[in-house]
């Protein structure tokens, strides 16, 4: 995943720092970050964090799907 694909789907530059030696931007579109963390020009790792939801109603191929994502496991 790149910036310029977060981009491309509505996501916003919200913030951009720099903490040791790396240097993090953060996206955001909704209830959803996603954070791009490089050390010099080369990325390292990016992240999404699912930020605090408005409740409402869910379907349960919604709740499969939402499960299949969120709850992957990493290695």
């Amino acid at each position: 995943m790149t910036e310029k694909e977060v981009k491309e789907l509505g996501f916003e530059l919200s913030n951009s720092y720099t903490h040791n030696q790396y240097n993090t931007n953060r996206y955001k579109k909704g209830c959803l970050q996603v954070e791009f963390t490089y050390e010099g020009k080369k990325m390292v790792h990016s992240d999404l964090m699912v930020l605090a939801l408005d409740v409402h109603p869910i379907s349960i191929d919604e709740l499969k799907t939402l499960c299949g994502i969120l709850l992957k496991k990493t290695a």
